[in-house]
């Protein structure tokens, strides 16, 4: 079994004592523990972002709360980071369209280094060259 991550920075909580009291935080990012985003029952995909249905759950999710039916989640801890780095990739993509990075040497390509470059291709070239 996997350790017990915070939420928001991915601390290890093994030191934090069972059950999880309401007024416990995070030793590091002094978040609090006892909330939504560190519960089983969290679905951000769900529209009441509660898998059990007998739970009220509290409209901020990262504020400590009552609820009668938190059990910590391991693996609740998501890098942001990558996350947001993914989504902004495949938005990019979706915008530009996905290009194969095998064949850039195109026989259609050749010919064009005989011109100046248009000012969309070199755009599209600095921005490829930011995510490499």
């Amino acid at each position: 079994m996997s350790a017990l991550l915070c939420w928001n920075c991915g601390e290890n909580l093994d030191d934090i004592p069972r059950p999880i009291s309401r007024h416990a935080t995070c030793p590091a990012c002094f978040n609090e523990l006892h909330c939504c985003r560190l519960c089983r029952h969290y679905d951000p995909g769900k529209t009441a972002t509660c898998f059990e249905d007998r739970a009220d759950p509290p409209l901020q999710k990262e504020n400590a709360n009552f609820c009668d039916f938190f059990s910590p989640r391991f693996g609740a801890y998501e890098n942001q980071t990558s996350q947001k780095r993914d989504a902004a990739r495949s938005d990019l993509e979706a915008l530009f369209g996905a290009e194969d990075d095998a064949g850039d040497d195109t026989p259609a390509e050749d010919a064009a280094h005989d011109e100046p470059a248009s000012a969309e291709d070199e755009a599209r070239r600095k921005l490829d060259d930011l995510f490499k």
